[in-house]
């Protein structure tokens, strides 16, 4: 599987491929709307599975640890920008918030280094 095989946007808002080295400061701190389907195969999820998915929750950068309902980083608060949540969906992990495009492509790299580090099961997107 590919590295940009296993998820998908529902929104356009969040271009990965922004040039963040660029000397316009504007661009690594304009404000985005992310909503992020990661493919990841329930199915296939073992108990140990579930407890490294937690562990990565923990790591990524503005975990809350505080949130009881669901995985947050950055702020409890969906009316503040500055938020991120998650949700497990059938088609897979669901992250939606608004941060920068900055933090966006910290959060989202990190995110998708762990679980292939820990080699998640995933599930390909169809052709």
């Amino acid at each position: 599987m590919r590295e940009h095989d296993w998820y998908y946007d529902n929104d356009e808002e969040a271009p990965l491929d922004a040039d963040l080295d660029d000397p316009n400061p504007e661009t690594a701190t304009r404000w985005i709307a992310v909503e992020r389907i990661y493919r990841l195969d329930w199915r296939r999820f073992t108990s140990e599975g579930w407890e490294t998915l937690r562990r990565i929750y923990q790591v990524l950068p503005g975990h809350l640890p505080s949130s009881a309902d669901s995985a947050r980083w950055f702020s409890l608060d969906e009316e503040r920008e500055l938020y991120l949540w998650a949700s497990v969906e059938p088609p897979g992990l669901q992250v939606e918030g608004v941060l920068t495009l900055a933090m966006w492509h910290d959060w989202d790299s990190r995110f998708r280094r762990e679980v292939i580090g820990h080699d998640l099961p995933r599930t390909p997107l169809l052709s």
